[in-house]
């Protein structure tokens, strides 16, 4: 009879920065394209929850990406220092946080410029 040995040695450090980031930055992406198929398709609940609660918080998203690119690149500079571990997922967590950042300054930008350009035409900004 043989006995099996663990995956990963009991030695072996862990990276728990960068996993936490990895799933901030799945968040993020997660975020973002709930609220384009939120846009596509009104009549889903599912996704008009979710975007309900991005279009009510979107500080909760920009917390999210931030906390994924900043864990991100915690988690990378833990894995430089000991072993390597989760350097991978750190990698990843920093591109799915930029990758998620993207749109976001493009949606600002366009409100910031929206407000601007046709804000004065409402009354909005005196």
């Amino acid at each position: 009879m043989t006995t099996l040995v663990g995956i990963a040695p009991s030695g072996e450090r862990r990276n728990p920065t960068a996993v936490a980031a990895f799933v901030l930055g799945l968040l993020a992406i997660a975020g973002f394209a709930t609220f384009l198929l939120g846009k596509a398709l009104p009549d889903a609940m599912v996704f008009a929850v979710i975007q309900g609660i991005l279009i009510a918080a979107p500080a909760l998203w920009l917390i999210v990406v931030v906390l994924a690119i900043a864990l991100g690149h915690f988690g990378f500079a833990q894995a430089r220092r000991h072993s390597g571990a989760g350097r991978g997922l750190s990698i990843t967590a920093i591109v799915l946080g930029y990758v998620a950042l993207v749109p976001m300054a493009i949606m600002v930008w366009l409100t910031v410029s929206g407000l601007a350009l046709w804000g004065p035409w409402f009354g909005m900004l005196r």
